[in-house]
């Protein structure tokens, strides 16, 4: 249901200000809407302004923002964990923190540069190792006792490895040797050997052709490459247990003092928003005047609130809502138990306006049934009734899974009913071998009673929406729309019941009398509403004929259900039909999950609410505390 909502005034001396807002702030219910100051009359000497904050608030301001920014950056520097809390007051101590927050933001700035630099340096020797590591078993092809000079180098591509091999060759006179490997990452490199004196000329060639190089340390260089392999392992090791200590200190720092700045932040947070709050409060000479919304039942706990805290300096009054403020008032929605899990489906659509209808309890009422009434089968029933009872019992309650359970479970009971009412337990099983039969009539044979049962239903449920179409025009003191709707609201009933008489003759149900209304009616319609009246008219007649896609969904699903045991048993194995049978009702009730639930929801948003609901609702969000 949409909550009933109070437009209020709260007004009192300037010095109150921020404390008013601050109370506002805890209570979380109150939403601001600078717009309705546009309707407030003053005297002629008092003159609205928007609050202009003094000297020493602007220097509060500016000193909170400061510190903000210091302590924000601080905490994305610092690890985040889970543990820890404080039980820091912050507002005695903002000076302290304002000098404290220098030093700590100093030292994780630090901190971090080492940890990143020495991180850095890991992953260069992670990289080194790698590629010597993936050039060590080409060491196989090389003579045991040679005097080489080896150079680690990486190669774009074969072609590249081609040319440079061919190259090096003729620049060394065919004093060196190249092999290739690739690794872990898929990276090609090579390894060339040659003897001293070449070496140069060697490194010349690989400079003009731009191949880099693996440049090792000093200490590293000279050595030969198993060794070479064994320093950069140790090397590695002692980089990485250095990285671990200096994050082993940020992380105590952060166990320390993230809590407690973390807190603070919080805080100051609020306290800015406070500020900025004063935007939507405005001042006359002596005090200030905030307009808003909040709900109806809540106006006499903030009155006695603002009472007890400032001793009748601020006063709350609730004015009236008129016309006019209609498209502004806020929309909170609130629906008790039966009925909480369906806003799942009522949250696809906009939010209503607030002189409209809140469509959860309309859903929770009509969707089930139409669900049963499509599906309606008992083992189907059954199945969705176990999966409903796991969605709602082992996920926490208000959850999306959890609601979802909720409302399967509803239109699994009325599947059941449905499935009772046509006789159906997994299609025709029921009736082979239970001797299952039908209490109202089976709509696998009766399919003309099946659409007649249709479109009573979308009889019922458009004339229900034009009803509430009608009443939604008088609620706005619209009485000529009101008529209006009330007028197509006779002509569809007279158009529907002389259709009933034409198909269905009876004594006391004369067409022509019908179609006369009709036409007495029309020229009226057509006279308030133009020639779009008659294509209105015709427009709901195809509505209401829309539900007839329930018996066509129903008609397919009993039929593939007949098809399941048919194919099931003509197997001859036991076994094997189950197999057979079992999936091919699974997947039957696969498509009888969703299809209904998607044509039921297009019954309800398409041809139901298109009659009477009116979307674009402003959502209330109310100020409040944000906890850390």
């Amino acid at each position: 249901m949409i909550i009933r909502m109070a437009k209020v005034e709260i007004v009192g001396p300037k010095q109150d200000l921020l404390n008013t807002l601050d109370l506002l702030h805890n209570r979380g219910i109150f939403q601001p809407d600078p717009h309705l100051m546009e309707q407030v009359v003053l005297a002629e000497d008092d003159r609205l302004q928007t609050l202009v904050l003094d000297e020493n608030e602007l220097r509060e301001r500016s000193f909170f923002q400061d510190l903000q920014e210091r302590v924000t950056t601080l905490l994305e520097l610092l690890p985040k964990n889970s543990n820890g809390s404080s039980r820091l007051q912050p507002l005695p101590v903002m000076a302290l923190l304002d000098e404290l927050v220098d030093q700590h933001l100093a030292a994780a700035r630090d901190q971090v540069g080492i940890l990143n630099e020495c991180r850095r340096n890991a992953e260069d020797l992670q990289h080194d190792l790698s590629f010597w590591e993936a050039l060590e078993p080409l060491l196989e092809d090389l003579p045991k006792d040679s005097n080489l000079e080896l150079f680690g180098v990486t190669i774009r591509d074969v072609r590249q490895l081609q040319n440079l091999d061919s190259l090096l060759q003729e620049r060394t006179q065919g004093r060196c040797y190249i092999s290739s490997t690739t690794t872990a990452d898929g990276t090609l490199i090579g390894l060339i050997a040659t003897d001293k004196g070449t070496a140069g000329n060697l490194r010349e060639a690989l400079t003009a052709e731009r191949v880099p190089e693996l440049h090792l340390p000093e200490e590293l260089a000279g050595l030969p490459l198993p060794q070479r392999i064994t320093a950069l392992r140790a090397q590695l090791t002692i980089q990485l247990n250095k990285c671990n200590q200096f994050e082993l200190r940020l992380i105590d720092m952060s166990r320390r003092w993230r809590p407690i700045y973390r807190q603070a932040l919080a805080w100051l947070e609020e306290r800015l928003a406070l500020y900025r709050a004063t935007a939507t409060a405005y001042t006359t000479r002596l005090c200030f005047i905030i307009q808003g919304w909040m709900a109806n039942d809540e106006v006499d706990s903030l009155h006695d609130d603002l009472n007890r805290s400032f001793s009748g300096r601020v006063v709350l009054e609730q004015q009236v809502i008129i016309e006019e403020d209609l498209d502004q008032v806020p929309v909170m929605l609130r629906n008790p138990g039966y009925f909480a899990p369906f806003e799942i489906l009522s949250r696809l659509l906009p939010l209503p306006k607030y002189s409209s209808y809140d469509p959860t309890p309309l859903i929770g009422l009509f969707f089930p049934v139409l669900f049963g009434m499509t599906l309606g089968d008992i083992g189907y029933g059954v199945v969705l009734m176990m999966l409903a009872f796991f969605l709602a019992r082992h996920f926490p309650a208000h959850t999306l899974a959890s609601d979802i359970g909720k409302v399967l479970g509803i239109a699994a009971l009325y599947t059941l009913v449905f499935g009772v009412l046509y006789g159906e337990l997994f299609g025709d099983l029921g009736e082979t071998w239970l001797g299952l039969h039908p209490v109202w009539f089976d709509r696998g044979k009766a399919v003309v009673p099946m659409i007649v049962f249709s479109l009573t239903v979308g009889a019922v449920h458009i004339l229900l929406g034009m009803t509430l179409g009608a009443l939604t025009e008088l609620r706005r003191h619209q009485p000529r729309k009101a008529l209006i709707k009330l007028a197509m609201l006779v002509a569809v009933v007279l158009m529907v019941l002389a259709l009933v008489g034409w198909f269905y003759p009876q004594s006391w149900l004369s067409t022509g009398p019908l179609l006369i209304g009709v036409g007495i009616l029309m020229p009226v319609l057509i006279a308030a509403e133009g020639l779009l009246a008659p294509l209105e008219l015709l427009k709901t007649m195809g509505n209401i004929i829309s539900y007839v896609r329930i018996m066509a969904i129903g008609f397919s699903s009993i039929l593939l259900a007949m098809v399941a045991n048919r194919l099931g048993g003509m197997t001859g194995d036991i076994m094997v039909g189950i197999l057979v049978g079992g999936t091919l009702h699974a997947f039957n009730l696969l498509l009888g999950v969703f299809a209904p639930t998607v044509h039921s929801l297009r019954l309800h948003y398409v041809e139901f609410f298109s009659k009477f609901l009116d979307l674009g609702g402003r959502r209330f969000e109310p100020w409040q505390k944000r906890h850390p």
